[in-house]
């Protein structure tokens, strides 16, 4: 499968980082596809009080199946280009994930 090049996609003795660029107060929640390395995610809720941050760590871990605990944010709190942190998943596991939602985006 091929993804974005380069796709900011990081493997750690923690889990897998992943680059996100978030789309607060969107009309749907929904993983839309991927900008300069970065997946995007669309959200309906308003940046406030984190409200945004745990609706799009919600749509993402739904995504992939596991529990929201499972993946976390790390970096990018108050900004629109996000650090995620994934655990219970390997690099070959989110890359498999992330070409899924490539191809149905395209």
């Amino acid at each position: 499968m091929t993804l974005p090049e380069p796709l900011k996609l990081r493997e750690t003795t923690e889990g897998v980082e992943l680059e996100v660029c978030a789309i607060a107060g969107s009309s749907i929640n929904a993983l839309t596809g991927f900008r300069q390395g970065a997946l995007v995610i669309k959200v309906t809720t308003a940046p406030e009080k984190g409200r945004a941050n745990n609706t799009l760590l919600r749509v993402l871990s739904g995504t992939l199946g596991l529990s929201k605990g499972k993946v976390r944010l790390i970096r990018g709190e108050h900004h629109r280009n996000k650090t995620i942190l994934i655990s219970g998943m390997n690099l070959n596991q989110v890359t498999e994930v992330l070409g899924r939602i490539k191809n149905q985006t395209s």
